[in-house]
Parts: C-alpha cells; structure tokens; sequence
C-alpha cells in the first residue's frame, strides 16, 4: 500500500475545514459567540496597529451664543483614536512518523487528522476565550479587567489622565445584588456614542445566586425573552435574563467578578488573512514529523470604555 502524502492531506483538508474550524472556536464560549454573532467582531486588511476612532463628548468649546457673543477657540487636546497592536495566536497540528506508520491507509489517517484537528481547535478556543477575559502576557490579547478599568491604560489612553476614558466600576466588597447590576448597568446606558449593555458575563457561582433570586423574586417564565437571550439559549448556553439583557456565566471569569459588555462599543477585530490560516511547514530537519499550524491575528478593544461596566468583590453568599 501506497504511503499517503501526509502533508497534502493536512493541508487540504485545513483548507475546507476553515469556515467551520472558525465558527466553532467561536461558538464553543457566550463571549465570543455573542460577538460573533452580533457584529461584534470586525475585519481590519492591516496596518501597525489597530485605530479605532473615539466616541465621547470632550470639547469643552460647546457654547450657547448670541449676537456678536466671542466664541470659545480654546484649543483642544487632538486625542481622537485609540491604538491596539495585534495579538497572534498559534496552535500546530503534529504527526510523528511512528503515528503515521501506526495509522496506515487513507482512512486511518483521515480519522487521526478529525482528532487532531479537534483537540487543536478546543485549546485554541479555551485560550482565547480566557485570554480576553483574563489575559495577563504581553503577547495576549488586552484583557476585560485592563479595557474595563479606571485607572488602566488601554488602548495608549491612560484612564487617569482622562476622566472620559474611564469604564464604571463597582469593586465594593458585598453579596451580589440586582441593585448593583442594575446602577451599573444604567449608567453604561448613559451619553451619546454608545449604546446599551447587550451581554453580562459573571461566574457560575454568581450565576447561580442571580438563577435563585429570579425564582423566588421574579416570575421564572417572563412572558416575553430578549431575542438575544433565545438565539443564546437556542445555541445550548445556561442563560438568564436581567432587564432585558442576557447574563451568561464562563469558567474563565475570576471570583466574583461581573462584566458588563456592549458588543458596539466592544469588539474584536480580525487581521484579514490570519482568520485561523492554515500555515504549512516542512519537516524538521532533525526530527520525523509534519507539521501544520493555524494561526489568528486580531486584537480586542473599545472605542468608548464608558460603555462598559464591571463589578468585582461580589459573593454569591
């Protein structure tokens, strides 16, 4: 029996695997499906880095006037985009020579190629699912708890130094609340150049303490379901419903944390030509494998942190 080119096979079959390869890594988290699902995610064909134009309201000339009234000139800070440098992700595909002689024949090999395929996009999905929640590596994609943040620089914006670069927070050590997530909630809700809070994300601990409190507070079947909400529940996600926004749970959220997500104001955007490409490579020279990668080139980021929410020091007790 005829060996078979294990490296063409890889490769093609990396090939017609892309469009489910990449809907599965995204559908397999509620983050990243709502976005995806949502228009929260955004081609971009280049460039050093990701600039995404700012949506606030920071000119102080704005004025009311009459007449021959002198108008307010005062020349204004020209901050008007924030920069995100891209993040890449690799996962590689390997087979041995021992595997390949083990697995002889089309077929076998097909299946073994199914398996590693599946294994590669799982732990592509788990890391980058965990790494825009709580990404710490300089190499990681900017992670929730830095863009929704105060005192954080995000996006080459420090926080600090502007008042208007600054997500709501609630870091307030207590047993979680629907007064807490509704204040946060309402107050993201706020201002022009954004819109309103489409997903909350938290633990399942918490999760379940918000599940118990609408069964004995509110009546568990609503009459009426947030069409994101279904289209979540439809997808096999444990979802509840708070004021008309669905609030999932995901095992990457630290202890006690909250976030408060608007899928206009925060999105992920996808380098054009590293949407989980298939990138070939030639044998080693000093061992008896073939190798694939897939790679993906993106960035998360905000163009408006107002619009974000996030509370920490919550307990579900």
């Amino acid at each position: 029996m005829a060996d078979v080119n294990l490296g063409v096979l890889a490769s093609t079959t990396l090939d017609n695997y892309h469009k489910t390869l990449s809907d599965n890594i995204f559908k397999k988290h509620a983050l990243l499906d709502h976005l995806r699902q949502n228009d929260g995610t955004k081609m971009y064909d280049g460039g050093r880095k990701l600039v995404a134009p700012l949506m606030y309201a920071a000119n102080s000339t704005v004025q009311s006037f009459s007449g021959v009234d002198e108008l307010d000139i005062t020349y204004q800070d020209g901050i008007d985009a924030s920069e995100w440098d891209w993040k890449y992700y690799n996962v590689s595909i390997t087979f041995s020579l021992e595997e390949k002689s083990k697995n002889r024949g089309k077929s076998q090999i097909i299946n073994l190629l199914k398996a590693k395929i599946k294994q590669a996009e799982m732990s592509l999905s788990e890391d980058m699912n965990t790494t825009l929640i709580t990404g710490s590596d300089a190499k990681d994609f900017v992670c929730l708890d830095t863009i929704v943040g105060t005192t954080t620089t995000a996006g080459e914006i420090s926080g600090t130094t502007y008042s208007w670069w600054q997500a709501n927070v609630d870091s307030t050590g207590e047993t979680i609340s629907f007064s807490d997530m509704r204040h946060i909630k309402n107050t993201c809700n706020l201002g022009n150049g954004g819109s309103n809070i489409s997903l909350m994300i938290t633990t399942q601990a918490i999760y379940e303490k918000l599940f118990a409190l609408l069964t004995t507070t509110y009546s568990y079947n609503l009459p009426t379901v947030g069409k994101e909400t279904k289209r979540l529940v439809d997808a096999s996600f444990n979802v509840l419903e708070f004021e008309g926004v669905p609030v999932a749970y995901d095992e990457a959220m630290p202890t006690g944390y909250m976030y408060m997500i608007n899928k206009d104001n925060y999105k992920l955007g996808i380098l054009e030509g590293y949407d989980f490409k298939n990138i070939d490579k030639g044998q080693p020279s000093n061992q008896h494998v073939d190798v694939s990668h897939i790679v993906f080139g993106g960035a998360a980021y905000t163009d408006r942190r107002k619009s974000l929410g996030k509370l920490s020091g919550k307990t579900s007790a």
